[in-house]
């Protein structure tokens, strides 16, 4: 079954991460003639969709061109990591829920009261997670609601929030001194300003 997605929105993603489309084709799974065909025709199967919306870090709606992206650039080691602006009290959970580890970062505060007010924020995400698995449902509501306040005070100041599940290899202590490996996500926060010459910005409507 075909159907039509952004072929426009694949080839700026694709060109914001410095990847050629046989570099893409690799990286998802795909041929390169697929790429191909998706950045010309815009069109392909349910699966390709899929892989490609995986790839980049979006939801189909945005791989469709039906809703703005907004994704952080930040610098990983040998590459870069691709973090999802995060609106919401949910969003922000669904990051940092049944995460084995977090790793939090910003861009250099502009002045004193951001340093105070970025602190404040990332510790409060961090409290929220450590304890999230031990609360009760009534209390996860009211923290939801608390998260998506605190979004929009860090919106009002110009910051915007952003967010990234990886994954890695863990190695867990056991009870006779040996280790194991174990397979889990991270949480990755990242906060940066909305003018941020890092943050990329693509609406499909404009």
């Amino acid at each position: 079954m075909s159907i039509s997605i952004s072929g426009d929105v694949v080839r700026r993603l694709r060109l914001e991460r410095g990847w050629s489309q046989e570099q893409l084709a690799a990286i998802a799974e795909l041929s390169a003639k697929t790429i191909q065909r998706v950045e010309r025709k815009g069109t392909c199967d349910l699966e390709t969709r899929s892989a490609l919306a995986s790839v980049f870090e979006i939801d189909l709606q945005q791989l469709d061109g039906e809703k703005k992206i907004q994704q952080a650039k930040k610098q990983d080691g040998d590459g870069f990591l691709f973090y999802h602006r995060l609106t919401s009290g949910n969003s922000i959970v669904e990051i940092f829920q049944e995460t084995y580890a977090y790793r939090f970062s910003n861009e250099d505060p502009r002045n004193a009261d951001d340093v105070d007010f970025v602190s404040m924020n990332i510790q409060n995400i961090h409290d929220w997670s450590e304890i999230w698995s031990d609360i009760d449902p009534g209390s996860k509501i009211r923290a939801i609601f608390e998260l998506g306040e605190m979004l929009k005070e860090m919106e009002a100041r110009g910051l915007w929030l952003f967010g990234l599940r990886t994954r890695t290899t863990f190695n867990l202590p056991k009870r006779d001194g040996t280790k194991s490996e174990v397979e889990g996500a991270i949480c990755n926060i990242h906060v940066a300003y909305a003018d941020s010459k890092h943050i990329i910005v693509l609406d499909p409507s404009k």
